[in-house]
């Protein structure tokens, strides 16, 4: 009897022992969800080391690879990682500034997880996806960008991708942080942010590129041929999706600009995703300078000038600012039929493959004081 008692005990713990015969074995898409909890714990460290605690992620070694290009994020330095999901292999990648990570993909290498399978491992863990930005109807948009909310993690955002220019595949993104990442130029029109009606319905994030409301903005702000240069309250509604902090001129020194005017308002505004810093400057009467100043990198292959001349402005080159290897600062005559001639400023800044730009436009249409190493139209390369 007691030799019967003491096989049953050892059978039992045979069978406990067993993986799949009574315990869950993890499906792949809930082990890459347990990876995205871990991401998003409120413990998780979110240095490059911290991404070692990620399961089933092998990572290469540090320091991360700082890149000679950065990534459309805004990450100049990037880790590479393979994982393993149960029969499920994916490539993995994180990005982000020198000391921090930002964002984590996941390529999948064989067959798709599957965007619901993903979605319900979510909920399981604790999370409430919500679905915050979707593909608009008719075009060939593949994401859907869910923020991801949770008592016991920190906020984050995961894009799911099933289609890469209407093939299937599948990708993911965790945004560390609850901002959902800036689209791309040539993405403003396939995708809404009002996901919650019917898909007839979704309006897209902007039906102009970046650089067409950059053109429009700067020339809303040109005086028309019988007006005057605007008074401080009217330059600040010129933009309607502008913000301004305040309507009234307070004293600013803004000589690190090169501008001897003694007050100013500053502000802020959108286009199509991409943040600019607004400041308008001049005398306590009237403003005679408004600056648009992006705050991050986009793509090159813009050109805001061109578009400037296809409205029928005159832009001619009046000036080139001294010599750089990654920036160039030149002021053009901006002139047109129904409005008064201005002076414009086109600041670029090279960053590898992206750009950053800033436009200054003296409304009273005069140069500021000339640097030295300033050149003419056609002296020392200035064209």
């Amino acid at each position: 009897m007691m030799r019967k008692s003491l096989f049953g005990a050892a059978v039992a713990i045979l069978i406990s022992l067993c993986p799949g015969s009574s315990a869950h074995a993890a499906a792949p898409e809930e082990q890459l969800i347990e990876a995205v909890k871990v991401a998003l714990g409120k413990n998780f460290n979110n240095d490059w080391s911290g991404l070692d605690a990620l399961p089933g992620i092998k990572w290469a070694p540090l320091p991360p690879q700082s890149l000679q290009n950065c990534l459309p994020d805004g990450g100049c330095f990037a880790r590479q990682g393979a994982a393993r999901y149960g029969d499920h292999g994916m490539n993995v990648i994180a990005s982000g500034a020198r000391t921090f990570v930002t964002n984590i993909y996941f390529r999948s290498t064989a067959r798709a997880l599957g965007e619901t399978n993903v979605l319900d491992a979510l909920k399981q863990a604790g999370f409430a996806p919500e679905l915050a930005r979707c593909p608009v109807k008719g075009t060939i948009g593949g994401t859907n960008w869910y923020r991801l909310q949770s008592a016991s993690a920190n906020p984050g955002v995961l894009s799911v991708q099933s289609s890469c220019n209407g093939k299937p595949c599948e990708g993911f993104q965790l945004t560390l942080g609850g901002d959902l990442p800036q689209l791309q130029p040539r993405q403003v029109s396939m995708y809404s942010e009002r996901c919650s009606g019917a898909p007839e319905a979704r309006r897209a994030v902007s039906t102009s590129s970046p650089q067409e409301l950059i053109a429009q903005s700067l020339t809303a702000f040109i005086p028309s041929a019988s007006g005057g240069v605007p008074e401080w309250p009217a330059i600040t509604k010129v933009l309607p999706e502008a913000k301004w902090f305040g309507t009234e001129p307070k004293r600013m020194d803004l000589t690190f600009k090169l501008d001897l005017n003694p007050y100013g308002i500053t502000g802020s505004v959108a286009l199509a995703q991409r943040q600019f810093s607004l400041i308008a400057s001049g005398t306590q009467a009237r403003p005679q300078t408004v600056y648009f100043d992006e705050n991050g990198l986009h793509p090159r292959g813009e050109d805001v000038l061109r578009l400037l001349r296809g409205q029928g402005f005159d832009v001619r080159l009046a000036r080139c600012g001294p010599v750089y290897t990654e920036s160039t600062n030149n002021w053009y005559g901006v002139t047109g039929n129904a409005t008064k001639p201005v002076m414009l400023l086109q600041s670029i800044r090279l960053d590898g493959k992206q750009l950053q730009d800033g436009y200054a436009i003296r409304l009273d249409n005069s140069l500021p004081k000339r640097d030295p190493r300033d050149r003419d139209p056609g002296v020392s390369g200035c064209k």
